[in-house]
């Protein structure tokens, strides 16, 4: 289901905003002993130019497929022709039939510990990145990158690379002020890292040495013929070569201009620290390898260079007109009308830490020279494209647009069209979009599950991932999550319906703990309904605090269980 909204007019100077991670959050995550406190977040890759190649589906193969995804939480989405892999739980899942079967691949698979962060591929080998949680903490806090797992078969096996880390031994202490505490830390500086791959003069260009895993989660990466690029956040941009027969060298920090340039050049002689403490433009969140060189975005603006690195320019918002500097997302989009081909980039451009920022997306048709924006206010989590159609996910509303954000349409409510579930968060983690045949398939990820549209947002699919109950150790019935907080979300309930027929009815009521009823969820209902609790009593009244009973009677069968409530 669409509606219209009121586009800006892409053609307006920037402005600005921000949201969920704001810099001076980020401002409290370590980058080289791994000291302080992380977020743990999942920003969606944007798709490389990669060539086009299907992988194998377990069906394929004679394999059994999973009916569902892994997950309900979905990190990142990325598409090439009608093959779509999505991060689910801690999972990778592909699909090449729109969502009808999936190939689960996971840890005993060979994949690196963690949740995939980054996906993408180069002809027909796979990258993803992991990132997992080091804390004993129920929320996360000091997140951990799981480096780099690459398969070369199509996912059956796979190798890894650690998350690159600096080695020197030409140091020296630098002090910077930790943002939590306020107290000087002490860092050190070594020089002799970069002059093995970047052409630049490093004399006067130290870089603060990243000795950690910790907080240098690689959120995207982009690989080409003769490179791979990772945005590794506390680790910098980063580039290795790759050999003639596939060998990755090492991967070593690309100079960008400190905060103060818009602009470096490998033969001129600086006097800055690659840092991510001092700079917030080595604060990098986003990598593409598109036709005309490297993009890539940071928390200090959109970063190009066309000569692989040997000279950088640097677009801000009160330089350039982009409506942030927190650059989350970039994507190149090609397509073709009136007989010619077009190219334009791109990019999530969010707000940082001035109040003349403001969140949004800006693009450029002539590679930088000049900027447009649009989608004003909203917080951009990923884009894509079918076409000259942009698709933005942002963290209020899946939008999409078909003349270049002159205006927009927003996709208000994702319901299955079988069961009756539905998605109850407005904030939308990653899209995909896959071409074919003059019709395509939506992908549209949230932390509340999987969207799936195949008529272009008429009609969706969410296809929910839960552990069957009654086999393999599961109860026969339960509540999911639980416990749960209705200021967040709500809860489901799964129940054995096995020996049930289609023509049987289902009615669910909640009591409390003196059995007292509280509310009845339905009555006499289809037994494929989705059934969930927002919790609320029969009056729409916010319960308190508890363990609740839950009693369901369907067809002859009959299940109970405990749901409980925490605000």
């Amino acid at each position: 289901m669409i509606t219209n909204v009121h586009g800006d007019c892409p053609f307006y100077p920037l402005s600005f905003f921000m949201k969920r991670f704001t810099i001076v959050r980020y401002q409290r995550i370590v980058y080289c002993t791994g000291l302080y406190l992380a977020i743990f977040i999942w920003l969606g890759s944007a798709p490389s130019v990669i060539a086009q190649r299907s992988f194998k589906m377990p069906n394929e193969t004679g394999a059994i497929a999973q009916e569902r995804p892994s997950g309900n939480s979905i990190g990142v989405i990325t598409t090439t022709g009608d093959t779509v892999f999505i991060a689910a739980g801690s999972n990778l899942n592909i699909t090449t039939n729109a969502g009808a079967a999936w190939n689960i691949i996971g840890r005993s698979d060979g994949l690196y510990k963690g949740s995939p962060v980054a996906i993408t591929h180069h002809k027909s080998v796979l990258y993803v990145t992991t990132a997992y949680d080091s804390s004993l903490a129920i929320e996360p806090t000091y997140g951990v990158s799981g480096g780099i797992s690459i398969s070369k078969d199509f996912g059956n096996t796979w190798s890894h690379i650690a998350q690159p880390t600096d080695t020197g031994t030409i140091r020296g202490p630098v002090v910077r002020t930790d943002a939590r505490t306020s107290q000087p830390i002490v860092l050190n500086l070594v020089r002799d890292v970069m002059r093995r791959q970047t052409g630049f003069l490093t004399d006067s260009i130290y870089v603060v040495t990243i000795k950690s895993a910790i907080d240098n989660i690689t959120f995207d990466i982009a690989v080409n013929d003769s490179s791979i690029w990772l945005a590794a956040f506390a680790g910098g941009l980063r580039r290795a070569r790759i050999a003639l027969d596939g060998t990755i060298g090492y991967f070593t920090p690309m100079p960008l201009p400190p905060d103060s340039l818009l602009e470096i050049k490998a033969d001129r002689d600086y006097d800055f620290s690659i840092d991510p403490l001092e700079h917030y433009n080595h604060r990098v969140f986003s990598v593409i390898s598109a036709r005309d060189g490297i993009w890539c975005g940071s928390a200090g603006g959109i970063n190009f260079s066309s000569d692989f690195g040997q000279t950088w320019k640097r677009y801000t918002s009160d330089q350039h007109h982009i409506s942030g500097n927190f650059v989350t997302a970039l994507a190149e989009q090609f397509y073709t009308e009136s007989g010619s081909l077009h190219r334009v980039i791109w990019a999530g451009t969010n707000r940082a830490l001035s109040s003349a920022e403001e969140s949004g997306v800006s693009f450029t048709t002539d590679s930088g020279a000049t900027w447009q924006t649009s989608l004003r206010g909203y917080f951009v989590n990923n884009i894509t494209f079918d076409g000259k159609t942009v698709y933005v996910a942002t963290s209020d509303g899946l939008f999409r647009s078909s003349n270049l954000g002159q205006s927009w349409e927003r996709f208000i409510t994702i319901i299955d069209q079988t069961s009756g579930d539905r998605i109850f968060t407005s904030e939308f983690t990653t899209i995909g979009v896959t071409p074919k045949s003059g019709t395509h398939t939506i992908f549209a990820g949230t932390y509340d599950g999987l969207g799936i549209s195949t008529d272009d947002g008429v009609t969706w699919t969410i296809p929910r991932a839960y552990a069957k109950p009654g086999q393999k150790g599961n109860p026969s019935s339960y509540a999911y999550p639980n416990p749960f907080s209705p200021k967040y979300g709500i809860t489901r309930f799964q129940f054995d319906k096995d020996d049930l027929s289609s023509d049987d009815r289902v009615t669910l009521s909640i009591y409390d703990f003196s059995m007292t009823p509280v509310v009845t969820l339905v009555k006499n209902a289809p037994i494929d309904q989705t059934i969930f609790w927002n919790g609320r009593n029969q009056k729409d009244q916010r319960v308190a605090n508890g363990t609740y009973i839950y009693i369901i009677e369907a067809g002859k069968k009959k299940f109970h269980g405990k749901v409980t409530v925490r605000k």
